[in-house]
């Protein structure tokens, strides 16, 4: 139940794990989104994941990410809902692209440099974001982006870990017993359904490579720009649309019929490496002998080589700049991907950039919980309620965590 501050207005949203309202803080006299999460603990590895969107949220202070101004104080410890306060912006950018308006160019660099701007942000915290999409970028009139939904995200300087730039061998969303097994499961495998989501997804993750970098979320930037510029005056409605909107992806959603036939699955027109590869052409033999596992190697080898259409055939009504950044951003192989710090100094930005604002984190950020073995349902409220202690210092002394 919200306190009294909290005049509820109207539903704006609802998903998976509950749904969005606009309301006014009374307090503060403001607009705010609350996030109503109920039967939370109905799925403890939905409400890890919730845990990690407070925990992560918590410790960031851009402006270009979203901000998590409250959580309600829960009537006891055996609470089965929670309710986030947050920021609440214009809009997003999956419901702009699907409004019939345009932008002017300087107005989607905007929308570019302030994602970016936010990116940066993110990644010198050590954390990887791996769900941006254009539904995970907010929007406000003046063309201003807070990047949300850190669901999926994870935080790289666990113990765990051996560098920032590695991660556990798991792809992004695994359940974390997948964590737990030592090494990279063979490609025919049925991974679970909790992946980054697949039009935004970079090659590495569709091929389960191990350590992947922060690189993941450029190309995911790439495929929103690629959004953004179909909004450029001029463009039709017709023009806008997914960069890569693959039907399937082998192997985290293969077409279960041939779930281990690999070359019915590179067959496959709308497969999602052969959308890509349609673009950008298919990788050298070098940068497939850079690939980790035989299996990835032989799937990749079924492939037809071709150069891909490019860019420029794909995007005609761009200038040579925007297309620079953009093949910069999507390449096949994440060493040879534009990083997020280069990015900001491209000659795109010349006329917008302010440099002081490109702010890091203070530190990295790390998440106790995610050391734990036996992360259960008694553990996970414990955390829950040390995160909703850091807005209620006065909190009550029975609803404060145990140490």
């Amino acid at each position: 139940m919200l306190p009294p501050r909290y005049d509820v207005r109207t539903v704006i949203g609802s998903g998976s794990y509950g749904s969005v309202a606009e309301v006014h803080d009374k307090v503060e006299d403001r607009l705010v989104a609350i996030k109503r999460v109920p039967e939370m603990f109905d799925d403890l590895v939905d409400c890890k994941r919730i845990l990690r969107e407070v925990a992560i949220l918590s410790k960031l202070n851009h402006p270009n990410i979203v901000r998590l101004y409250d959580i309600p104080v829960p009537p006891s410890t055996e609470f089965d809902e929670l309710c986030m306060v947050m920021e609440i912006c214009d809009t997003d950018m999956k419901k702009l692209v699907r409004t019939d308006v345009q932008l002017a160019a300087l107005q989607v660099v905007t929308l570019l440099y302030h994602t970016l701007r936010g990116l940066k942000y993110i990644h010198s915290a050590g954390i990887y974001h791996r769900d941006l999409k254009p539904a995970n970028c907010l929007v406000d009139q003046d063309c201003s982006v807070k990047i949300c939904d850190f669901g999926l995200s994870r935080a790289v300087a666990q113990p765990e870990a051996k560098h920032l730039g590695s991660l556990p061998a798991t792809p992004p969303g695994s359940d974390d017993e997948e964590a737990k097994k030592p090494e990279r499961p063979a490609l025919a495998r049925n991974l679970t359904k909790h992946v980054v989501t697949r039009w935004y997804r970079a090659p590495e993750l569709i091929l389960l490579q191990e350590n992947y970098t922060e690189a993941i979320d450029m190309w995911s930037v790439g495929c929103i720009y690629a959004e953004l510029l179909g909004m450029l005056e001029g463009c039709e409605m017709s023009q806008r649309g997914p960069l890569f909107p693959g039907s399937s992806c082998f192997p985290l959603s293969p077409d279960h019929a041939h779930k281990t036939d690999y070359k019915f699955h590179t067959k496959g027109g709308r497969e999602q490496l052969n959308v890509i590869f349609n673009l950008i052409g298919t990788p050298s033999e070098e940068m497939v002998g850079e690939l980790l596992h035989k299996d990835t190697v032989t799937y990749i080898k079924c492939f037809k080589d071709r150069e891909g259409e490019g860019m420029k055939s794909r995007f005609p009504w761009v200038e040579q700049e925007s297309l620079d950044i953009l093949e910069k951003m999507l390449k096949f192989n994440p060493k040879d991907r534009v990083k997020v710090t280069e990015a900001l100094e491209h000659s795109i930005f010349a006329e917008i950039r302010e440099p002081e604002t490109e702010t890091t984190a203070p530190e990295i950020i790390t998440l106790d919980f995610e050391k734990e073995d036996n992360l259960d349902e008694e553990l996970l409220r414990k955390y829950y309620m040390k995160e909703i202690a850091r807005y209620h210092p006065d909190l009550k002394p029975d609803l404060r965590p145990a140490a």
